[in-house]
């Protein structure tokens, strides 16, 4: 019986040490590592065509020290995406689907070294130009104090399965923010985007120019943009011009707008050829939690007359939790048809 209590006090000694070995390896593995996301819930209405959405995105990106430089940064994101009413959404979903996607859409080491940072793997590619893309491969970028200078070289992007290669340079001379960019795809096309932003006390102004010359096309694709926007104690608003090329617009990708182009909501210059137009957008912050919008934006694609008239009231809770409902009428020039009536209900929060 003494051998017994002997044999049990040694195992539960070993078990104890274990478990302390065990929670100490757990909490020096996760020392360091940066969690961050978003959870954003949306309900909209389209009247124009009965569409009705509901809509749960998560993002949740994972930063992992391996060692003092390098990290490996991943990101998941989860989508439940339900249709009623005869909605079909991009992937084809047809009513009364609900299309429920995990994805792990970026995940790649990074290295940092002084001004230095290499990013291998698959990643967003940075620039104006290729905002919304995703590839697979690597990101190059060197600081040398306020400009910024870099490369990418990808492959398995949504624009070709071949190379998609890219240069960006980036920088502030005093009052002015300057940025340009270079891509080259492969069998496909070469684009560039210059934009330039001005800011004397409240006031800004900016200008931005893209275009896309396909491969063996003489197709004239551009989008040009001019805006100024001020801020004075409660009120800020926003003036845009914008115009598009006889051909189209100034995007690389027909299946993904960027922030090259103009979109107040539904009115864009994204794939719209022999564009002018010209919108207004102010805010008011009625409190610290509470602001209203209105904006209105007239313009004619060829020969036909567009507008977009919107409003929004939002509501931010607190720093991480933010809400608003906006609403928008767009009137596509065409008698035939009614005007297109969006609603929206949106609440994001962040982590």
């Amino acid at each position: 019986m003494r051998k017994l209590v002997k044999l049990s006090l040694v195992a539960a000694v070993a078990v104890s040490g274990l478990t302390s070995v065990n929670a100490a390896s757990l909490e020096e593995s996760i020392k360091g590592v940066d969690i961050s996301g978003k959870v954003r819930y949306r309900m909209e209405h389209l009247n124009s065509t009965g569409q009705e959405d509901q809509d749960v995105n998560i993002d949740v990106k994972v930063v992992v020290p391996v060692n003092d430089k390098v990290s490996f940064v991943s990101n998941l994101n989860i989508d439940n995406d339900n249709q009623e009413n005869g909605f079909t959404n991009a992937g084809g979903d047809t009513a009364g689907n609900s299309d429920k996607t995990f994805n792990l859409d970026n995940y790649y080491f990074q290295y940092v070294d002084g001004g230095a940072t290499v990013l291998l793997g698959t990643q967003d590619i940075p620039g104006r130009l290729t905002d919304a893309e995703t590839g697979s491969g690597v990101v190059a970028l060197y600081n040398i104090g306020n400009f910024t200078v870099g490369a990418a070289s990808m492959y398995n992007t949504a624009i070709t399965s071949e190379m998609l290669n890219s240069v960006i340079a980036m920088g502030t001379v005093g009052p002015v923010s300057l940025l340009g960019q270079y891509v080259d795809v492969d069998d496909v096309a070469d684009a560039y985007n210059l934009k330039a932003d001005a800011s004397f006390g409240p006031a800004k102004v900016g200008v931005e120019y893209s275009e896309v010359n396909p491969d063996g096309s003489s197709a004239e694709l551009s989008t040009a943009k001019a805006y100024a926007s001020a801020k004075m104690g409660i009120v800020s608003g926003q003036v845009t011009y914008a115009q598009t090329g006889d051909n189209g617009s100034g995007q690389l990708d027909a299946s993904s707008e960027t922030p090259s182009e103009y979109l107040l909501w539904q009115l864009g210059t994204w794939q719209k050829a022999d564009m002018d137009v010209i919108a207004v957008d102010a805010s008011v912050a009625i409190t610290p939690k509470v602001s209203l919008r209105a904006a209105y934006a007239d313009g004619e694609i060829g020969t036909t007359d567009v507008s977009e008239l919107l409003g929004q009231v939002s509501y931010k809770m607190s720093k991480n939790l933010l809400t608003y409902v906006r609403a928008s009428s767009y009137d596509n020039g065409v008698a035939a048809t009614d005007d297109s009536e969006r609603v929206r209900l949106e609440v994001k929060y962040t982590f």
